[in-house]
């Protein structure tokens, strides 16, 4: 029986339009692919094949959640293999957050301190997973200690977990949060955080 490779992924996705979406549904179609062919695809230089790596160990901790596919995940991070923001955003929080649930928060602030940005970056998407289940506090914690930070990487993911803070979690705790720091947002990354917020309350909040 043939052996299904790293180079069979690629094949099938070139056959796409080469998203995210796609990425999902030709992997969802090699669920079986050795492990060693994905690390394959996570360490090549084809940004597709980085994609469909990261896709794969979703869908993999979706199946079985395993602490290895973390690790997996954050030794590629921490040797700046993920290096866009949609291998941030389909994965940090499935693959980093939602295993920290419940558990001990230390290696989630860890990260927030890594000297790679894009780290950095999962460690604020990852928080996703405790705003879904209601938590205000730790998402709160994790921006505030990166809120000070400019570049793009990290200030498109705090005005997006911001949003979701006050949409999800706790409205007040967002606000008091704004008040305290949003002077460290940029223009952008405020407007998005304060996106469903009552018109009074957010035009209060972005003239700050």
């Amino acid at each position: 029986m043939r052996v299904t490779t790293a180079e069979d992924v690629l094949a099938a996705f070139a056959r796409t339009p080469g998203d995210v979406a796609a990425a999902r549904r030709v992997a969802r179609g090699f669920a079986d692919l050795d492990e060693g062919e994905r690390s394959a695809l996570l360490w090549s230089e084809d940004p597709g094949a980085r994609l469909l790596a990261v896709v794969l160990l979703v869908q993999a901790m979706r199946r079985r959640p395993d602490p290895e596919l973390t690790e997996e995940y954050l030794g590629a991070a921490r040797a700046e293999r993920i290096d866009r923001a949609d291998l941030v955003d389909i994965a940090a929080e499935e693959l980093v957050g939602a295993p920290m649930v419940g558990g001990s928060t230390g290696p989630l602030f860890a990260l927030a301190k890594s000297d790679v940005a894009w780290v950095r970056r999962i460690a604020v998407v990852a928080t996703l997973a405790f705003v879904k289940q209601g938590d205000a506090d730790v998402p709160l914690a994790v921006v505030g200690r990166l809120v000070r930070e400019r570049g793009e990487t990290m200030q498109s993911a705090l005005g997006w977990v911001l949003r979701e803070v006050g949409k999800r979690a706790s409205e007040p705790a967002l606000v008091a949060f704004l008040e305290r720091q949003g002077r460290f947002l940029t223009k952008d990354a405020l407007a998005t955080a304060t996106e469903h917020l009552p018109t009074a309350e957010r035009d209060r909040l972005r003239q700050r």
